[in-house]
């Protein structure tokens, strides 16, 4: 045995019984006190690495062009705990806030690649990160329509895993995104009620164009990077969409009334095969309504709005905007076409 690790000699005295106790209770308490403040600084050691590997992680969010890695640390981000029981942050962004950074980062990684939102014409405009001072939080603005709300994400307690990106002033929640699950969807009614009956009346098609634009393209970006599941809903300009009523009764008497009021308009709603009912538009676009049936299984059909035009350029979106009557038979007979959501997350 080494001399360090050699018992030093202790001398024993006599003395009295209460002497013995004061002194055992006293190198008790010592060792116990001195425990504690062992422990307590291990704690805040290990407390100040958590600290320090979250600025680690967060460097990694605000300055990678890694689109991967970029995922990783957002993903990490919204499920870090920073505070412990010893050290507690009192600045802090919110979960929701790091949703927002990534998604700010990913398109400006997109923007230096020089793939930028879909209109030529608008390659400038691109969503502003700011932040609010006043209620303490970060939020996105779109160039032309900011002076009508802003934009931030929303953790639903009961849906903890992802987020709803909304528009703060309505509370409509636009699109839920789930990194884990690695999916998006599109909320056709809150895309419904937001851009289509409130900016209709406010905004021009061209302004309001330009957002429906970037929120396709954040899918776009999710779908081409990750390969995330992407359902656009109402967005959807491919020719193989099929937008399904929620209703699973046949819209018969709204189909009544498109047929009068397309002929006021000068153009004309026509039976087509099996059952469906097909109106032509300008620039050979055409809207069918027809039951279509899943994997041919005519238990689970359901009827469907499709549009087809030759550029794969047209989403039942744009056909709201560009013709009005359709627009006004559509929300007036919301109750029997309107386009169904994914009921697990709307």
């Amino acid at each position: 045995m080494t001399k360090e690790y050699e018992k030093p000699t202790e001398t024993f005295r006599p003395t009295n019984k209460r002497n013995a106790e004061e002194t055992t209770s006293a190198y008790a308490g010592s060792l116990s006190t001195t425990g504690r403040l062992m422990s307590y600084n291990d704690q805040l050691k290990e407390s100040l690495k958590r600290g320090i590997y979250f600025t680690k992680v967060l460097d990694e969010l605000i300055n990678t062009d890694d689109k991967n890695i970029l995922l990783e640390s957002v993903m990490t981000l919204t499920d870090y705990r920073l505070d412990t029981a010893y050290l507690i942050f009192p600045q802090q962004y919110s979960r929701a806030d790091y949703y927002l950074i990534f998604l700010n980062r990913l398109l400006q990684l997109h923007q230096n690649e020089q793939v930028i939102l879909q209109s030529s014409d608008h390659q400038n405009e691109q969503v502003i990160l700011q932040s609010s001072d006043h209620q303490n939080e970060l939020y996105h603005e779109f160039p032309g329509i900011n002076m009508e709300g802003y934009f931030t994400f929303k953790i639903d307690e009961n849906m903890r895993e992802g987020a709803y990106y909304v528009d703060k002033s309505t509370g409509a929640r636009l699109f839920y995104i789930n990194f884990k699950r690695q999916l998006i969807r599109f909320n056709s009614q809150a895309l419904t009620d937001l851009l289509v009956v409130d900016y209709s009346g406010k905004f021009d098609y061209k302004t309001v164009k330009r957002f429906e634009e970037y929120l396709v393209v954040i899918g776009k970006y999710f779908k081409e990077d990750y390969g995330f599941d992407v359902d656009f809903n109402l967005l959807d300009t491919s020719n193989n969409a099929s937008y399904q009523i929620s209703s699973a009764d046949e819209p018969r008497e709204a189909l009544d009334k498109l047929f009068i009021i397309s002929a006021d308009a000068g153009y004309m709603l026509v039976a087509g095969e099996s059952g469906r009912a097909v109106l032509q538009l300008k620039n050979n676009i055409v809207v069918s309504i027809l039951m279509q049936a899943e994997h041919a299984d005519l238990n689970n059909a359901s009827w469907v709005i499709k549009v087809h035009d030759e550029d794969h350029k047209v989403a039942w979106f744009d056909i709201l905007y560009q013709y009005e009557f359709i627009k006004d038979w559509y929300l007036d007979n919301l109750t029997s076409l309107a386009i169904k959501s994914d009921e697990r997350f709307f």
